[in-house]
């Protein structure tokens, strides 16, 4: 019978121009098993699973680390911070022993008598260079420039000022030494330089001599010499101030103050004042036993007895 239709033929696949083997053909030797990419370890034969061995593991590693605990090296090793607080702490409490220290209080009881001076001295150059522009323009009274008199009128403030420097440095060397200046003929001196400044400052600008009076140009022209005087008179008496303090071990150079203390000192070794006296039974004290003192006295002597002279 013949057939219309013919079945396909069948060609084995090839691999590079030769037929496949079939996996029947091949060695049993190059035949390898399928691979698994992540194959379990087999159970050991305790029969423990692998949460079991990993929690047997981590509480060996605890039980190492305990026996470091237990160590008081481990324990009480101070940390980086708590080194670090250690060694403030100990700078702070230096600083503070410093600071009752006697000849810490006289340095730095130096260190603001200079710094007080350099400022006034400055206030004080500045003072009397405005002031020699001032002195100048009234003395001169409109001369030509670089006449006689025009160069006359430079030399008079000057002249005034040197004066005035020489009473200032006088007065602060004696304030060193605990000796306030109240001599007549000094404050006389002081008053006419002051007096002669003031009026050649604000000749132009004074009433009956100005065209038009106006207050604010003659502050404005008087303050200088003013400010001037001010500062020759209270500087020294803040240097003075300054070598009154006690720095502990020294007695004040104030002798009234130095009275006070000692009589002070003797009501505590006699027992009629406790070690540690308040201020208003210090001051009861003193009245009772017939000593005028006011209270600021009192204020200082309590401050010495309790060593706070930086107070003074």
């Amino acid at each position: 019978m013949t057939t219309l239709f013919a079945e396909p033929e069948v060609v084995p696949p090839r691999i590079n121009g030769h037929p496949r083997p079939e996996a029947t053909d091949l060695d049993a030797d190059l035949q390898l098993p399928r691979q698994r990419f992540f194959r379990r370890s087999p159970a050991p034969p305790t029969g423990e699973t692998r949460r079991v061995r990993k929690l047997r593991k981590k509480l060996a590693e605890h039980t190492a680390i305990s026996t470091f605990m237990d160590d008081r090296n481990w324990t009480e090793a101070d940390t980086p911070r708590v080194l670090t607080e250690r060694s403030k702490a100990a700078e702070a409490a230096k600083l503070q022993r410093l600071l009752h220290d006697t000849n810490r209080r006289a340095l730095s009881t130096a260190r603001w008598r200079t710094a007080i001076t350099y400022a006034a001295g400055a206030g004080l150059v500045l003072s009397l260079f405005v002031s020699t522009a001032n002195v100048h323009d009234t003395v001169a009274g409109g001369a030509p420039e670089g006449s006689g008199k025009w160069w006359f009128a430079w030399t008079v403030e000057p002249a005034i000022a040197l004066l005035m420097l020489s009473l200032f440095a006088f007065q602060a060397f004696m304030a060193t030494r605990g000796v306030h200046v109240d001599d007549p003929a000094v404050k006389r001196t002081e008053k006419a330089l002051l007096a002669t400044t003031f009026v050649l400052n604000t000749w132009h600008h004074l009433p009956f001599v100005a065209d038009r009076f106006d207050f604010v140009e003659l502050v404005s022209h008087g303050v200088w010499p003013l400010l001037a005087v001010l500062i020759v008179t209270c500087v020294p008496r803040m240097w003075a101030y300054f070598g009154y303090l006690d720095h502990g071990g020294l007695l004040p150079a104030d002798p009234h103050l130095r009275d006070k203390l000692e009589v002070a000192r003797q009501w505590i070794a006699d027992g009629v004042l406790p070690v540690s006296p308040g201020r208003k039974e210090l001051e009861r004290t003193y009245r009772e036993h017939g000593m005028k003192v006011g209270t600021g006295m009192v204020q200082r002597v309590h401050r010495c007895l309790n060593g706070r002279t930086e107070l003074l």
